[in-house]
């Protein structure tokens, strides 16, 4: 009897430090995601056309259908392609169904996370001669993402309220994210939320006379709505009555126009960025347009290590900072002076979106030539200039970075929703000084913290996957609760002033 029971507790701990955490680890099967593509959510007026012209835009929709939860959270995620589409940026990148792109929404789905990946209004001009003109259009460019980026969210709202909720998703648990390009749209996105923060001085005209965003006159505000009493002669307005916000927002790469876009309160933001990025700085430097020679500057701007001291100083990342422990925490603590949330990727070779991969040569060569729209030199050029950012290409090499980069941002959006209140943070000190009673027990439990000069706050009943049963506030440190839960082993997550924990309860 003694061995049958030194052997349940034994094969109870291998599985616990074996558990796997919906929408922290990978727990679906790639074959078990399933993609619906070009779904519409928005019409927007675009520019790249030349002349004003309405458009629609889509998303493409990657569902874990193993994850049978009645409300799930959901990740809006932007692509990269420098404002340009694809291959007429002269790069092999620049579309929602990019491989990396497409990579990224899968490992996130695989987590239990429905994912959007959505198109946005494309079109600047980074080859003009004046600095004046290619700075003005790409702040717009960002602005009508930032735009398109809100009417996302809101198709989504009005969906889950007056569509039926197809997809199950929770109107609570939303975060965006974006790589490249879609890294500027999702920062600009966590930071603009007043229309006088796009009036500072570097994007001010000054031989013009006038702001380079024309928000009374053209775009609107920021959600893409009319300012009352202006005309706003570009403005599609779409889903008015929705919010925009989301809970955390998240960038692989990309910049934000300025730093004192951002304030006390706002969104948590997730930064992973190359530290020797030659396009986007990884501090405080020049933009760059890629594949002019010489290089034409665009405008000053912050990467990520900027962003992150920012955020951190003003405690917009309390939400998850020090509740996730693991080895990806622990390799970009070596880099990130201290910043939670920031995974410096560090190396040369690395300095430009290591997480990018295209199709072959040989397959971009028959693509181009058989759409008809593109010579062969231009077709030289975009696999060359691919290259001059990336060299070392490869998808195994992509994917080692993706499989990171998701690792990393995956625990602080699970534990900033609240779907997890920490990972791997194991506090031995508070725990000892609690007292489950009766353990094991049939239904009725009392909670008792002996440590008075670190107060108990709240205790989360969770089955061995993770998925939270009971929520428990404690007052004065004990409190006695009617558990009502079928018999098996359970997990009780302590939160306390100071530190977090867990320990073992059986009902029987």
């Amino acid at each position: 009897m003694k061995k049958l029971l030194l052997s349940s507790i034994l094969l109870f701990f291998a599985a616990f430090s074996m558990a796997q955490l919906k929408y922290v680890d990978s727990m679906y099967p790639n074959s078990g995601i399933t993609i619906t593509k070009k779904l519409k959510y928005a019409y927007g007026i675009t520019v790249l056309t030349g002349s004003p012209k309405l458009d629609s835009m889509y998303f493409d929709l990657y569902e874990p259908t193993g994850n049978t939860d009645a409300k799930r959270p959901l990740i809006i995620f932007a692509h990269t392609g420098n404002f340009l589409p694809r291959y007429k940026n002269k790069q092999p990148t620049g579309a929602r169904d990019d491989s990396a792109t497409v990579a990224i929404c899968k490992k996130f789905a695989q987590r239990g996370y429905v994912v959007a990946s959505m198109s946005y209004r494309l079109g600047w001009n980074p080859i003009s001669p004046d600095v004046n003109v290619r700075r003005g259009t790409i702040i717009n460019a960002a602005y009508r993402g930032v735009q398109d980026l809100s009417a996302c969210v809101r198709y989504f709202k009005k969906h889950i309220k007056e569509g039926g909720n197809t997809w199950k998703i929770d109107s609570t648990m939303f975060a965006v994210g974006g790589q490249g390009t879609g890294g500027y749209v999702t920062l600009a996105y966590a930071s603009l939320d007043r229309q006088s923060e796009i009036r500072i001085p570097k994007f001010f005209d000054f031989n013009a006379n006038k702001w380079m965003v024309q928000d009374s006159a053209l775009l609107g505000d920021i959600n893409g709505f009319r300012i009352a009493g202006t005309t706003g002669a570009l403005v599609t307005e779409n889903y008015k009555g929705y919010t925009s916000n989301s809970k955390v927002a998240f960038n692989f790469g990309g910049m934000m126009g300025d730093t004192s876009w951002l304030e006390a309160g706002e969104m948590p933001i997730i930064a992973i960025h190359g530290i020797y990025d030659p396009f986007a700085p990884y501090n405080y430097g020049t933009v760059y347009v890629p594949g002019t020679t010489p290089p034409l500057t665009v405008v000053d701007a912050s990467g990520s290590g900027d962003v992150m001291m920012r955020v951190n100083k003003l405690g917009n990342n309390s939400i998850y900072k020090g509740k996730v422990k693991d080895v990806y925490t622990t390799r970009a603590n070596m880099l990130n002076k201290g910043y939670d949330g920031l995974f410096p990727i560090d190396g040369l070779a690395n300095g430009s979106a290591p997480w990018e991969w295209w199709a072959d040569t040989s397959y971009l060569r028959s693509y181009l030539t058989g759409s008809g729209a593109f010579t062969q030199a231009e077709i030289t050029e975009v696999n060359t200039n691919g290259y001059k950012s990336n060299p070392f290409v490869s998808k195994a090499r992509a994917m080692r970075y993706i499989d990171t980069m998701v690792s990393y941002v995956a625990p602080r959006l699970a534990v900033t929703m609240g779907l997890q209140i920490a990972v791997n943070v194991v506090s031995v000190n508070p725990t000892n000084a609690v007292v489950l009673y009766p353990n094991p027990t049939r239904n009725l439990l009392t909670i008792t913290n002996n440590a008075s000069e670190n107060k108990l706050k709240n205790a989360i009943i969770t089955d061995l996957n993770g998925k939270v049963l009971k929520s428990i506030s404690v007052s004065n440190n004990q409190m006695t609760t009617n558990l009502n839960l079928p018999a098996g082993i359970y997990l009780v997550q302590l939160h306390f002033q100071n530190g977090s924990g867990v320990k073992k309860l059986v009902v029987q």
